[in-house]
């Protein structure tokens, strides 16, 4: 009986970090029912998955590195989980199909899962990323959209077509992460699609939290201060300490807007019907779970101009604070937010 391989896709922004952290959590539990879940050594591994470094070495074609990490994790006699948010950006990449290959060569049965947030939901959560995060990206969500829209990331049932014909489409598994839903329920999807149902989180256990966001009231002011930084000639290390000391010191000491979103209703509602169709799609197939919710929630205080509201939220900043100090350190990068931040 072949052994089996679990690509935990991601998405990018859909509990990919708190994900990780229960499957470590449940390590020497999933041991036990002969599925591992390994950290090679290093600390580029540390928060990124336990398959970053193989995902890269797959996007940038390093084929020595990519046999190396096989090897490690194929080592045992198990089934295999391998996470990473970096093998999204593999599924239109001719490299996948090699690397597909080279699991079956080594014995496994490959699958995939993936979790989806709704379109406009994860453009937010992705720009605040963005924002917060080391990226040298300091344009608005508005440019951020047009990206990604682009890029077809927002295209989900291609993203699951695509993956389908690599594994085979009985081997997609996709769910969707809806509004306000409790944090254990796609960790539980993950452990249920792997063959650890016994392992899932009850309503009082313990579910690891993780890559908690700053208030959304405060994103754009932080972006507007990162590009103010960057056209002054700061250092990608002296914007990361400026920002981290915005997101804790700001709601002491200054009103922070009690907006829900990044963008009005009118751009939300036209980012959902946008890809309506191929929400659509994606439901339909077999091994998905879950519809995507159709209505777009409406908020007042979400439809005062970010930009006017923005600005004086950072004037009241630096009227309170004063400029944030600019020591010499080097900025807090990890392997995939180096990659995605390019």
């Amino acid at each position: 009986m072949p052994r089996r391989a679990f690509l935990h896709v991601g998405m990018p922004k859909c509990a990919t970090t708190t994900i990780q952290a229960a499957l470590v959590q449940r390590q020497e539990a999933l041991r036990g029912l002969g599925i591992a879940y390994e950290m090679p050594e290093g600390p580029e591994a540390e928060g990124q998955g336990n398959a970053a470094r193989l995902a890269i070495s797959i996007l940038r074609q390093r084929e020595e590195a990519t046999a190396a990490a096989l090897d490690f994790f194929s080592s045992g006699t198990g089934d295999v989980v391998l996470s990473s948010e970096a093998f999204s950006a593999l599924y239109k990449s001719a490299a996948v199909i090699q690397f597909i290959e080279a699991l079956r060569a080594r014995g496994f049965e490959v699958s995939v899962i993936a979790l989806f947030r709704r379109q406009d939901h994860w453009l937010e959560s992705d720009f605040k990323q963005h924002v917060k995060g080391a990226h040298t990206w300091d344009g608005t969500i508005a440019e951020l959209l047009e990206k990604r829209t682009q890029q077809d990331v927002l295209n989900y049932a291609l993203f699951t077509l695509y993956w389908g014909k690599y594994v085979g489409r009985d081997r997609v598994f996709t769910a969707v992460i809806q509004p306000g839903s409790a944090r254990r329920d796609p960790v539980n999807f993950v452990l249920e699609q792997i063959g650890a149902g016994s392992l899932c989180y009850g309503e009082d256990a313990d579910v690891p939290l993780a890559n908690v966001s700053p208030p959304t009231g405060l994103i754009e002011p932080a972006r507007l201060l990162k590009q103010e930084m960057r056209a002054a000639g700061a250092s990608a290390g002296q914007v990361d300490v400026a920002l981290d000391r915005f997101f804790a010191e700001a709601p002491g000491v200054i009103a922070v807007p009690k907006r829900r979103f990044l963008m009005p209703h009118a751009q939300r509602q036209a980012v959902v019907d946008r890809w309506k169709g191929s929400n659509h799609d994606l439901v339909r197939r077999a091994g998905h779970r879950g519809a995507f919710d159709v209505d777009v929630a409406e908020d007042p205080a979400s439809e005062v101009p970010l930009d006017e509201e923005a600005r004086a939220v950072l004037a009241a900043w630096t009227a309170a604070r004063g400029p944030a100090p600019a020591p010499q350190v080097q900025a807090r990068r990890g392997l995939l937010r180096r990659l995605l931040g390019k």
